[in-house]
């Protein structure tokens, strides 16, 4: 126990390091005494609107292509694909944003779902939960709640199989959408921030999924340096990320 609390300190001296302006002290020393379920979701709730600035939906599709995921190899600039595991070259560079018809802007919480509490441009352009995907696979996933998938029954394997979509493991008769391992925990991630921030409930079996994920998939260097990025664009960060493991002290989302 012991080990663990130095651990945990550990990771707040580095998190106040290099985001001392973002988490007042009372938030943090709410976190490391273990505020729980709606406690800490009001905490962050009202920290998370605190400073919020909305880039609206046409750039923060240019930051999302053209900045966030724009990576650059020998042979020139390239957006990867974080459903499919593609490297699309076509239209994409510094302040682009390529064909919708082959890259599309996932909102890994579906615009059909967003709370008429907020104002749906914000909803939208929250880079948070804003990811670049192949368009069939974004058309494909629509709506569909996330879950471990039995049998792929709906996404063309052909051109994309590193994500499935069919029945779950828990619910046969219907349709889910399963990401890449790499991406599930980002996955949850980012829908347990836009959960707590819009104040909208998820469902008990996909928050079970997403659990699971944020264990099995955690947080990476990566990760890390997109919710940096983000918050220099938007002035607002992922707690989630920044404090590993804290959707474990929130028992309903």
């Amino acid at each position: 126990m012991k080990l663990l609390l130095a651990l945990f300190s550990l990771l707040s001296f580095n998190l106040m390091a290099e985001a001392p302006k973002y988490y007042p002290s009372e938030v943090v020393q709410k976190i490391q005494q273990g505020s729980k379920d709606q406690q800490l979701k009001d905490a962050l709730f009202q920290l998370l609107h605190k400073n919020h600035k909305s880039v609206g939906y046409n750039e923060a599709k240019r930051q999302l292509f053209g900045k966030l995921h724009l990576k650059r190899s020998n042979s020139g600039y390239f957006v990867y694909d974080v459903y499919c595991r593609k490297e699309f070259k076509s239209g994409v560079g510094p302040g682009s944003v390529p064909d919708q018809n082959k890259i599309n802007c996932e909102h890994t919480w579906p615009q059909s779902k967003f709370t008429s509490q907020f104002p749906e441009q914000i909803q939208k352009s929250d880079l948070h939960h804003l990811f670049p995907t192949d368009s069939r696979a974004n058309s494909t996933r629509g709506n569909y709640n996330f879950a471990d998938v039995t049998e792929n029954k709906n996404l063309d394997e052909d051109n994309c199989n590193a994500s499935k979509s069919g029945p779950s493991v828990v619910s046969g008769g219907d349709n889910f959408f399963e990401p890449p391992k790499e991406h599930k925990g980002n996955v949850a991630r980012a829908l347990f921030y836009f959960s707590v921030k819009y104040k909208i409930a998820i469902n008990d079996k996909e928050e079970e999924f997403l659990k699971r994920w944020d264990d099995l998939d955690p947080i990476d260097d990566e990760e890390r340096a997109r919710n940096d990025e983000i918050a220099n664009i938007q002035m607002s960060r992922n707690p989630f990320i920044d404090f590993p493991n804290l959707a474990d002290q929130i028992s309903n989302f």
